[in-house]
C-alpha cells in the first residue's frame, strides 16, 4: 500500500509550480518581445564595424596602391552607403550599402600615402539609433570610441 501512495505522489507538477513557470515565462516574454520589434543593436554594431574596416581598407589602399584614398560616409535619401575611392589606373570605387534604419554622420576622410589621415584632429562619426562612435585619429588609426 505504501508503494502505491508513493507512486501517485511522485507524478506531475503542483499548481504552485505551474503558476510560477507561467509567471516567469510571461515576464520574459514581456521583456524580450519589444527587443525584437526595435531596430537591432547588432545593426548599429555591424555598420560601425563596416566603417572601421572600410577606413582601414582605404588606408591600406593609399599606402600600397595609390597616392591617396578617400572614404565617404553618405546617408542622404538617394543612397545610404560607405564609398571608398582610390586612384590606380583611373578611379576605383568600392560601395558598401547601409540599412535604411541606420543613420551616420556624413563625412569624408582622405588617407595619404604615409597612412595618416588628411585632417588636423580626431574625427568622430556617430552611428544611430543605438549610439556607436567611430574615431579616426590623425595618424590614421581607426577604432570604436
Amino acid at each position: 500500500m505504501d508503494s502505491r501512495l508513493e507512486y501517485f505522489g511522485q507524478n506531475g507538477f503542483t499548481l504552485i509550480e505551474m503558476v510560477t513557470v507561467i509567471t516567469v515565462v510571461a515576464a520574459l516574454a514581456a521583456v524580450m518581445i519589444p527587443r525584437f520589434l526595435q531596430p537591432s543593436n547588432f545593426e548599429s554594431r555591424t555598420v560601425s564595424d563596416q566603417l572601421i574596416s572600410s577606413a582601414r581598407q582605404a588606408q591600406q589602399l593609399a599606402m600600397s596602391k595609390a597616392n591617396s584614398a578617400n572614404v565617404t560616409w553618405s546617408t542622404n535619401n538617394s543612397a545610404k552607403r560607405i564609398r571608398i575611392q582610390y586612384s590606380e589606373s583611373g578611379t576605383q570605387t568600392i560601395d558598401i550599402t547601409i540599412p535604411n534604419n541606420i543613420s551616420i554622420t556624413d563625412s569624408s576622410i582622405a588617407f595619404l600615402k604615409s597612412g595618416s589621415a588628411s585632417m588636423g584632429s580626431q574625427v568622430v562619426i556617430s552611428v544611430t539609433p543605438n549610439a556607436r562612435n567611430v574615431c579616426i585619429e590623425t595618424t590614421g588609426y581607426t577604432h570604436a570610441c
